[in-house]
């Protein structure tokens, strides 16, 4: 029998192989440029949304000062003993606050606030501290708080008026009134700290609160 001349593959050609990693090389090029421009449409389209989230935060959707009032500081309670023994006269008085205020928010967004602090003061001396929880006075509403404090009986003992006060019928109290929170409108966060000073004349003859004046001072 004749030999058979056994047929070899005839392997590829350089040109075959140059042509497929052109290919392959263009098609990781055109998936490079994909991923670049993807990134940079992402990249551009935040910063248009902070500068837009910017500008409406300081035109449109502006924060603004909540308000805080008190509106009303009556007395719940009111007991006084006079000694008027003029070797040792001495006076006891035992007193309750119920202040009423009202915190309006005119925002768009929840204005958060932390621990409500309110002292109570005697010619200078603390004689009553009570602290409210914190709160949510939502957007473009009213939250509406009211505080009770006791006065302590032995700090208002400790000034030396507290006699004559009594005797003529009428004291001056001042209220401090502190809070402090933070109001965010887009990706603005503002906070502020909202102080408020009273002063009344408890009427010992009426055992009322008179002539309450309050002024309010805001920090931001």
């Amino acid at each position: 029998m004749a030999e058979i001349d056994q047929v070899r593959p005839l392997a590829p050609s350089r040109d075959q192989q140059s042509s497929s990693d052109d290919e392959e090389a263009l098609i990781k090029t055109k998936h490079l440029r994909r991923i670049k421009l993807c990134g940079c449409v992402s990249a551009i389209s935040f910063l248009i949304f902070v500068i837009v989230s910017v500008i409406l935060s300081f035109t449109v959707f502006k924060a603004k000062d909540p308000i805080v009032t008190t509106n009303n500081i009556t007395l719940t309670n009111l007991d006084f003993s006079v000694n008027v023994n003029p070797m040792t006269p001495s006076v006891k008085v035992n007193m309750s606050l119920l202040i009423d205020m009202s915190i309006k928010n005119p925002n768009s967004a929840s204005f958060k606030f932390r621990n409500a602090t309110t002292a109570i003061s005697y010619r200078g001396v603390a004689v009553a501290e009570v602290k409210n929880p914190p709160g949510i006075a939502k957007a473009r509403r009213t939250f509406r708080m009211n505080v009770t404090a006791d006065v302590l009986a032995d700090r208002l003992a400790t000034r030396p008026e507290l006699f004559s006060d009594v005797m003529s019928g009428h004291m001056t109290l001042n209220t401090y009134t502190e809070i402090s929170g933070r109001v965010k409108v887009l990706v603005i966060k503002k906070h502020a700290e909202i102080k408020m000073n009273c002063t009344v004349n408890v009427d010992f003859s009426s055992k009322q609160v008179q002539d309450m004046n309050c002024k309010r001072k805001v920090k931001i």
